[in-house]
């Protein structure tokens, strides 16, 4: 993802200021390596699988992509969902804020344009992140789970009583694809 085509990512880490994580309500952190810029090296690849809507039971068909990004300082991942209708696309970029000493994700998608900005831990099994940019007491949480080599598991959460109790929103299960790489417009 080098080119023209990647400037989304350096104009995105001018945005990767400090600020406080909320609470996450969770009774024990899990270990991650905050010098390490791989952290989330087990999500590189093209990646396959469904959304899951957990309100409505909806299913959707989705392609991703992970690369390292800022010479492996992060990732950055392209999202496509097919489902009814037109595509929806996403951006993540995540790299590792040494200032605050949190792994920082960023968030943008096609349809509303809006960056958000998360906050916390990313290691070498599972990651989860707090938004920054949600209003309370709405809050939103992200979680990323390595189920095996081949397949992992990303959830959005959301709460509506400031993180006293969360609600999944949708889940999506990836797994390896061995489709060849479609070229990015």
């Amino acid at each position: 993802m080098s080119g023209p085509r990647s400037i989304i990512p350096l104009l995105l880490v001018g945005t990767l200021a400090g600020g406080a994580l909320p609470k996450t309500g969770r009774s024990a952190p899990f270990a991650a390596d905050p010098v390490a810029g791989d952290a989330l090296a087990w999500t590189i690849g093209r990646w396959e699988g469904e959304r899951v809507e957990a309100g409505t039971g909806d299913r959707a068909r989705l392609a991703t992509e992970v690369a390292p990004v800022l010479g492996g300082a992060g990732v950055e991942e392209r999202l496509e969902i097919r489902g009814a209708g037109t595509p929806y696309r996403g951006l993540y970029l995540e790299v590792f804020d040494p200032a605050i000493r949190k792994s920082v994700l960023m968030y943008v998608n096609a349809s509303r344009r809006e960056f958000a900005r998360l906050e916390g831990t990313a290691g070498a099994d599972r990651a989860e992140w707090l938004s920054t940019t949600a209003r309370p007491p709405r809050g939103s949480r992200l979680t990323y789970e390595r189920v095996d080599s081949d397949r992992w598991r990303r959830t959005q959460w959301v709460s509506e009583d400031s993180g006293m109790h969360w609600t999944v929103l949708f889940t999506d299960e990836m797994r390896r694809s061995k489709s060849p790489a479609v070229p990015r417009p």
